[in-house]
């Protein structure tokens, strides 16, 4: 049994013991103040601490790397013939991810307990339906739950929010009486605070690079044992690499010292990322850095702007879905020696050619 099916379970065993415990308490004592329930008091704030910590825990991770959740929900978007939404996908990842932090933390403080419960029980609905779908349908295999830091079957997902949903029904029973900690003025200015905090960490890893990453391609990673050594699903972490170089010399990416441009898509990359990429190549020259373009778009556009931009390095084709996971940025760089990864960087953090060959030292 995995730790995280233990977790489950504990959840589940705290869920069903709230559910007698209150209902019992507050029927033998003809009430429903904390304040003269103790043992309804105590598992209360358990309940309130497990929900909103797995609330706080699951919005930070999706705001640490809002970008693959704003992926997730244009698969979803894709699933249900709703691409017309596509637009929105990541400004909703930005607001969902920060709203479940501020959510979790209004949670635990008791800041306007009946309206926080309300939103948090309307969201672990919206949540079950969605996981049910994937899970019952097969159509979505991971929900984005927890972003890449944890990886969930479909029905562990579902399971997961039943429970969190089921957590949440004994708290009806005592909503009204349920006080903010330390008041509400100062619970109302901690849960903004906390939502002004976070966007804005959201919004640096969007624009930068995610602060902590959770992928395979992190730095670090021997890409040459990632790609080919398969793991227990019978595939290897850094799966579907499959390179093909465009009226290129082929060369091995994985042998000497390689600055990979990864831009899943050219059309969408910014006309300053691909000029600065130029720039950064031609003070690279002489060097024995190879650097080398990976993307996904089509050959024609490619030429267009090879031309455009005076790109002189060479372009391979990679599938979208590998070079989105590789890298949060279109384009991105990677550096790597021998097939290991030495650095990353956002378009927004172009390196100097002094600082790809710093990390090659």
């Amino acid at each position: 049994m995995s730790t995280y099916q233990i977790i489950g379970l504990t959840y589940a065993a705290i869920g069903v013991l709230a559910l007698v415990v209150i209902p019992f308490e507050g029927t033998k004592k003809k009430t429903w103040e904390l304040d003269r329930l103790f043992a309804s008091n105590f598992i209360t704030w358990v309940i309130r601490l497990l929900v909103g910590g797995l609330f706080i825990y699951s919005g930070f991770i999706k705001a640490n790397d809002y970008t693959g959740f704003a992926y997730k929900l244009e698969e979803y978007f894709t699933v249900f013939g709703t691409e017309f939404f596509v637009p929105l996908a990541f400004p909703l990842a930005w607001f969902i991810a920060v709203f479940e932090i501020a959510l979790g933390v209004a949670l635990i403080l008791g800041y306007r307990f009946q309206l926080v419960l309300s939103l948090t029980t309307a969201m672990m609905i919206f949540f079950t339906f969605l996981t049910g779908y994937s899970h019952f349908t097969g159509a979505v295999t991971d929900c984005g739950c927890f972003g890449d830091a944890l990886k969930i079957e479909p029905w562990e997902s579902f399971t997961k929010d039943i429970i969190l949903t089921l957590m949440l029904i004994p708290l009806w029973f005592v909503r009204k009486s349920v006080k903010a900690l330390p008041n509400e003025p100062v619970a109302g200015a901690v849960t903004l605070a906390t939502f002004i905090l976070f966007g804005a960490f959201a919004y640096y890893c969007r624009t930068h690079l995610p602060m902590i990453d959770y992928r395979a391609y992190k730095v670090g990673v021997d890409l040459r044992d990632c790609t080919t050594q398969y793991g227990p699903d019978g595939l290897p972490p850094c799966k579907d690499w499959d390179v093909g170089f465009l009226d290129e010399p082929e060369f091995d990416v994985f042998q000497g010292s390689t600055l990979m441009l990864v831009a899943y898509d050219l059309d969408h990359a910014p006309d300053k990322a691909l000029e600065a990429s130029s720039k950064l190549v031609q003070d690279l020259s002489g060097t024995s850095v190879q650097p080398v373009a990976f993307t996904a778009s089509g050959s024609s556009t490619i030429k267009e702007n090879k031309e455009a931009f005076s790109l002189s390095y060479p372009f391979a084709i990679m599938d979208q879905t590998v070079l989105k996971t590789i890298i949060r940025s279109n384009p991105g760089y990677v550096l790597t020696r021998d097939g290991t990864i030495l650095g990353k960087w956002h378009y927004n953090d172009t390196p100097s050619a002094e600082e790809v060959q710093s990390l090659l030292k």
